[in-house]
């Protein structure tokens, strides 16, 4: 993996994390058919980043 890729991957991680939190903020306002979404969105957005994270540790030989 060309390390010029690392900016891109490191701003994907900090949109990542964005989103995630606002879903935290925001999940005591949510109904029971919300929550349940919510909790797949979550869900993928965490898989997400922990491959993110990878690919950028990979990227940087650590």
């Amino acid at each position: 993996m060309p390390i010029s890729i690392i900016p891109d991957l490191v701003r994907r991680q900090k949109e990542l994390e964005h989103h995630l939190r606002l879903l935290f903020n925001r999940s005591c306002q949510w109904s029971r058919a919300e929550r349940v979404r919510g909790a797949a969105t979550i869900e993928n957005l965490t898989q997400q980043l922990v491959e993110i994270t990878d690919q950028i540790e990979t990227a940087r030989g650590t």
